[in-house]
């Protein structure tokens, strides 16, 4: 498989992230399903982040699509989706817990620069603003070995607030494991139709606003979204 290599895309800016009108679909939820190549493992209720439930789910489109994909990765690696859709509740908990880690890891960075940075890795907080996972559109995920169940070298740790975590980073060092990597995920993805937020090699968008604004599309087709287990 050809890998070319991942472009160094512009920053987004959430103040416009959140201008973008959406068209709703009304599409539904539903769970990751568990696989061979494809599996799902709740990062944030493993780590017991507060509110965070013990399954991943995604819209139903971006289910499929992420069936896609794994069809087209090589025999013996498959996509492990570490969270999907995300209440605002959960959101505000891994806000809270990135902040803690950007506020130790870097002292030297005053209030206003601390903020800035956790708007990299973590959308904004607020009872109207629709943060890319709230629509059920967002996928965070890796690549992993199906014959040994281990997590591919994606060169960053999840969610690590540091530049080793955008996306293009180590297409600087094509010799390190993780350019490969991270190429070959960002390939089958946007391959299907997903977006990358280029500060997090993990996340990808379909259907949301953040899609829209990567695919300079004028509207997106996936808002707010509830996950009710009992009516499932």
């Amino acid at each position: 498989m050809l890998l070319s290599t991942i472009p160094v895309r512009p920053q987004h800016q959430w103040e416009h992230i959140e201008k973008i009108h959406i068209n709703e679909s009304n599409e539904r939820l539903v769970s990751i399903p568990n696989t061979e190549k494809l599996r799902q493992f709740p990062i944030y209720y493993a780590h017991n982040t507060p509110h965070a439930i013990n399954i991943c789910v995604a819209r139903e489109s971006v289910v499929h699509k992420l069936q896609l994909a794994v069809d087209l990765l090589p025999k013996h690696l498959g996509i492990l989706v570490l969270d999907g859709w995300r209440s605002r509740a959960v959101q505000k908990a891994v806000q809270e817990e990135v902040c803690a880690i950007i506020k130790a890891k870097y002292p030297q960075l005053n209030d206003i620069e601390q903020r800035q940075l956790l708007a990299d890795f973590v959308a904004p907080v607020g009872p109207n603003f629709i943060s890319p996972h709230l629509t059920g559109g967002s996928v965070d995920i890796t690549l992993f070995n199906v014959e040994t169940n281990e997590w591919l070298d994606m060169g960053a740790d999840f969610d690590e607030p540091t530049e080793r975590s955008y996306t293009h980073f180590y297409e600087s060092q094509p010799e390190h494991p993780a350019c490969q990597n991270r190429r070959l995920l960002y390939k089958v993805m946007t391959e299907v139709g997903f977006s990358n937020l280029p500060t997090e090699w993990w996340h990808y968008d379909y259907g949301n606003p953040l899609w829209a604004h990567y695919h300079s599309q004028s509207s997106a087709f996936y808002g707010e979204a509830h996950w009710d287990e009992l009516s499932q």
